[in-house]
């Protein structure tokens, strides 16, 4: 008789214990890698870097009228890296893959005009006149 899921996870759990991996129980816990930080040098406030830095751009301008750069250095590097590493991320092989959201809204607007189209005849309606 083939073995359960819940089998196949005791088991590995079990194994685990027996290497020292994981936590008491044997689960393999991830942890997440913490956010990147970087501290303005104007007023040293502390912010998170993301891949757009709108945040960060928008507390340059209007709090200090800098730049990001002045602001916030190597902050772009960092989102340059964050959206490196996102891009790679994505699945191959994907047939929507680098088309933005209105790209793919107007292609599927388009592939249901298709349908519609081909299921209405060209020839004019019998019995009317």
């Amino acid at each position: 008789m083939p073995e359960s899921n819940a089998a196949a996870k005791r088991r590995q759990f079990k194994a685990n214990r027996a290497l020292g991996l994981g936590d008491d129980q044997g689960r393999m816990v991830r942890q997440k890698e913490p956010p990147k930080m970087s501290k303005c040098t104007v007023c040293q406030q502390d912010m998170k870097i993301t891949k757009t830095n709108t945040e960060l751009t928008a507390h340059a301008t209007s709090k200090h009228n800098n730049t990001l750069e002045t602001c916030f250095p190597g902050a772009a590097d960092i989102a340059a890296e964050m959206i490196a590493v996102a891009s790679k991320s994505n699945i191959t092989g994907s047939k929507d893959q680098g088309m933005t959201k209105s790209q793919k809204k107007a292609k599927a607007d388009a592939g249901l005009d298709d349908l519609l189209n081909s299921g209405l005849s060209n020839a004019k309606l019998k019995g009317k006149k």
